[in-house]
């Protein structure tokens, strides 16, 4: 079933509001659903930073986490299905949308790393939306950054 909302001054034949959200709203916004950047907290506590990215509606297998140097890349990328050989699958690629907003997403986020990151102990968890990564401290680089210098 169809619902349709009935604006009070929709009966006026050429309503502007219409005509924009009709034709030209998806003409001047063409390609920004495109673009998402999920937001991002980054916290810091004595042994270990910690990245939470706000991701919902992936699964954790779409995550990619690259290392190179000190740069931290997490990406992700979910693609439309197209038909499968499976009867359900096959339904849903026959479905004829009227309007379609959504269908694939992807991203990708870099961060620079500190020195002090111990890069072997880095790890991920994906949890409701929210993908956590933390990168644990290296104590042995923190404690020689500490040095009480005497003046001679």
């Amino acid at each position: 079933m169809l619902v349709k909302f009935n604006h009070p001054l929709a009966r006026h034949k050429n309503f502007f509001a219409d005509d924009f959200f009709a034709r030209d709203f998806d003409k001047i916004f063409k390609g920004v659903a495109d673009k998402f950047i999920p937001a991002v907290n980054i916290k810091e506590n004595d042994d270990v930073f910690e990245l939470e990215l706000s991701v919902p509606g992936f699964n954790k297998e779409d995550f990619k986490l690259k290392l190179d140097n000190d740069l931290l890349t997490i990406s992700a990328t979910v693609v439309e299905k197209t038909a499968d050989k499976t009867e359900g699958e096959a339904t849903k690629a026959t479905e004829k949308f009227t309007r379609r907003e959504f269908k694939s997403r992807s991203f990708a986020r870099t961060f620079t790393l500190s020195d002090t990151v111990l890069v072997e102990a880095i790890h991920a968890k994906y949890d409701n939306g929210i993908l956590k990564v933390a990168l644990p401290k290296n104590k042995e680089v923190i404690e020689n950054k500490h040095k009480v210098i005497e003046v001679q």
